[in-house]
This record gives C-alpha cells, structure tokens and sequence, in this order.
C-alpha cells in the first residue's frame, strides 16, 4: 500500500462558495485541476496544505472586460489584475483600420498576449465594420465568439449602422458567437457634444448631458430588438441606467438571450463625484444618478444583471482641458474585487454566493470558457480565490500596479475584506502581496459557445 499523499495541494479550513451554496469543506488539487471536495483533507493526504480557515474560497475571479491597448497593456495589466485577486481575464483585441480580423487575433497572440501573466480569453473589436464585418467567421476557428460593436464613436470611424449591425449578428449567431455592444446613440451624442462645444461648455459639468441617459438606454433597446430579430444572443457592456437594467430584466424574462453587465465604478460613483474630482475620472458612458445606482444592485441581485467587468483603460490624463479631448477611462482592474466585495457583501447588497455568479461563474458561461474556469467542479481548472473578511485595506496609487499611478478614483478608500492566495491552474499567483507568476505563464484560452448565464 503506497502512503503517496493523495493530493498535490489541499485548501482546508474555508467555507467554499458556489452560485447556490456556502459549504464548508476541503479542496483537493492534482495535475493543476479540482480533484476532489471532501468533508476533511489530513494534512498527510496532500504535498502541501493551504490554510483557509475563516476565509472564503472562491472559484478564480473573472474580468470579462478588460482593455490592454491603453495605458496598460496585457503584460502590465494582468499584473495589476493579479494583485486585485483576478484569475482570468478577457481582454479586447480590435482591429483598426488595415488590420483584418484574424491578423489582428494572430499578432495579438505572437506579441502581448504571450507575456500575460494570467490566463485570458479574447474578444474581438470590430472597430472598422464596413470592412471586416465578413471576416467574423474566419475569426471564429481562432477560438474567438465574442464581437464588440459601437453604438457610438461615429467621430473615431468606429460606429456601425443598423443594417451593418444586422448581417454582422446574422454571422455571430451563425459562428455560434455572442455579440458584445457599447449602447449609446451616437449620432445624437455627436450632436450635443458639438452643441456645447460651440457654446463654449467644455467643462467636466458638462460631460453627462452631452451623453444623457435617454440616449443610452434608447441604444439598449434597440440593440435588444436587433438582436432579437436577428437570432443571437447579446451582451450589453456597461450598463449605467435604471431603464437599461429594466430593459434587460424584461428581455431576460421573456426568454431572449441577453446579459447584462455593470462595472464596480458605476455601482459606487455618481456624476456629482465626478464634478467635485475633475476630468481624470471621467468615463464614457457617463457616472449617473444614486437612483440609477441602487437600481444595478437591485438587479445584480435579482439575475437581472449578470456580470461584473472592470472596464479597465487607464489613459495618460496629463492634458486636461477641453472635457471632450479628455481620453475616457480609468484604472479599474486592481480594485474591483475588494471594493464589490466590501460594498456588494458587506454593505448587504448582493450576497456571497451572487458574488462569485457575477464574478466568476457568469462570465465564463457568457464567453465560452465554463466549467473550465469560473468553477470549483471536480475537473475544471484549480483557480481559486482566498478572501479574508476580516482584513482592512486603504486604496493608494503608489499601492497600485497599473503603468499609469495618477490617483485612483477611490483613493483612500478603505476595504474591508482582501484576496490573500489565489492560485491559477493549481499554481501559486498572489500570495499574502506577493505575486509568484511571471510574465509568460498565461495561457490563451480559445472560446466555446456562450450559456445563458444564471
């Protein structure tokens, strides 16, 4: 009889959490996957153990929505994510004008994507539609089925029309892909935003009502019913608004394939926030209303907002004049898990269990990736969170890890509540502040069909 240990790693001691449950109970890792949840693991059945008594342990976080073509690329980026107790990452590839879907997937791949330290999963921008929108299916057999289009930006050549919009999700649905929508109407936000410049209303004041709230949730709609008649599932980025969480709610309830998704930063600022901090803070679309807010977390809550995402795009904010000049987008992925889990949890909004939906099962449903990561299944990847509730932390930009250490817009906010392991593939990556992958150990992860998420 071989007194070999049973496992290569055990978790012990934690209250591991599921969509439906909180159950205390061991994990057992072998060959870099879930091996087996037991009552209770000796300490002489596993290589080494992992101590998570009063912790919870969590399937790996999950950003589905990630920007490494700004401020932070994938290989300084997934550092920050790591930091923040981030697992996997989807990250945005979009391929500018010249560029074809499938070169822009293979350089991705030969160039940043090989020094990521985490694990991710892509999506393609299709920022250039008249020219590309036919390329969607090659772009399929890279392991790519989520494809984002703009609403907006008829400025930058990236906004797509109706009928462009129609045959790019005919071929979506036929690649058996989700398309991915930034809904605002951007016709009538160029108009505004030209509106007040002429008017010399260029102040950061004046930045929402250039982009008011009718003119995203319009988009949302519409975006709803395109979809609808065109047969494909739909992911709506960004959410911001009341009436856009309504909206999806109601499309949700009568069995078309949406999902929702809102971002920690407009669960916790408003626009008032914003005046009062200036121009670096600003995001498009726009903070809105304490109203709007209490209203994403109600539907986060309910199953009607499916999934968190970072929409992290750190820009250099060094000219800040004219507010329509200003680069939209801020440093985003470090912080997002602390601040939904201290905020959402503890403030009572969403429970643990909703937690790890949001942020770790749904968006590997919504992006193919399921039940190999966003798990703790007997057989899917052993990424793991370890979150103490009981720690406290204070948000500093010198404590960041983006490339770009302006402050954060939650500087000096306190968390209570803090990964302290996590491991990716069973192995080590944040461990007590220390990161323990280097850049390279990421592996792409090509994208099966999207689920509906739970």
């Amino acid at each position: 009889m071989s007194d070999r240990p049973t496992y290569e790693t055990a978790i012990v001691g934690g209250l591991v959490v599921d969509p439906a449950s909180i159950r205390r109970t061991d994990v057992g890792i072998n060959g870099g996957l879930i091996a087996a949840h037991e009552p209770s693991i000796e300490p002489s059945e596993a290589q080494r153990v992992i101590d998570a008594s009063g912790c919870y342990v969590l399937p790996g976080a999950i950003d589905p929505h990630f920007h490494p073509q700004y401020g932070d690329n994938l290989e300084t980026g997934s550092i920050a994510a790591a930091y923040g107790g981030i697992t996997t990452l989807v990250a945005f590839v979009y391929a500018y004008p010249g560029l074809g879907l499938g070169q822009a997937v293979d350089e991705f791949l030969e160039g940043d994507g090989s020094r990521s330290t985490l694990d991710f999963a892509i999506h393609l921008g299709v920022v250039n539609p008249a020219e590309t929108v036919e390329q969607i299916p090659d772009s399929a057999t890279r392991g790519v089925r989520s494809f984002k289009f703009f609403l907006a930006y008829r400025k930058r050549g990236m906004m797509i029309d109706d009928d462009q919009f129609m045959r790019a999700m005919e071929l979506v649905a036929q690649t058996g892909g989700i398309t991915m929508v930034h809904a605002e109407n951007g016709l009538a936000i160029d108009y505004l935003e030209n509106k007040l410049i002429s008017e010399g209303k260029t102040g950061v004041e004046f930045f929402e009502p250039s982009r008011p709230k009718r003119l995203e949730y319009e988009a949302v709609f519409r975006a709803i019913q395109l979809a609808a008649v065109a047969d494909c599932p739909l992911y709506l980025v960004h959410q911001t608004t009341a009436e856009g969480a309504e909206l999806v709610a109601r499309a949700r309830a009568e069995g078309q394939f949406v999902i929702g998704e809102t971002c920690p930063q407009y669960l916790l600022w408003t626009n008032e926030d914003l005046v009062r901090y200036g121009p670096v803070g600003v995001l498009a679309p726009p903070y809105r209303t304490v109203a709007d807010q209490e209203r994403l977390w109600e539907a986060l809550a309910a199953r009607e907002i499916s999934t968190i995402g970072s929409d992290h795009a750190p820009h250099d904010k060094r000219e800040l004049g004219n507010v329509f000049s200003v680069p939209v987008g801020t440093a985003q992925v470090e912080t997002m898990l602390p601040l939904i889990f201290d905020h959402g949890v503890g403030g009572g909004r969403i429970t643990i269990q909703r937690l790890v939906a949001t942020m770790c099962e749904n968006p590997a449903r919504a992006f193919g990736i399921y039940p190999r990561k966003g798990s703790l299944h007997i057989g899917s990847d052993a990424d793991v969170v370890i979150i103490d509730p009981n720690l406290r932390d204070e948000i500093h930009a010198e404590g960041l890890h983006s490339s770009l250490r302006y402050p954060s817009i939650y500087e000096r906010w306190q968390t209570l509540g803090r990964p302290i392991h996590t491991l990716q593939r069973g192995r080590d990556v944040l461990v007590n502040g220390a990161l323990e992958l280097d850049s390279g150990d990421g592996l792409y992860l090509e994208a099966g069909e999207p689920l509906q998420t739970i």
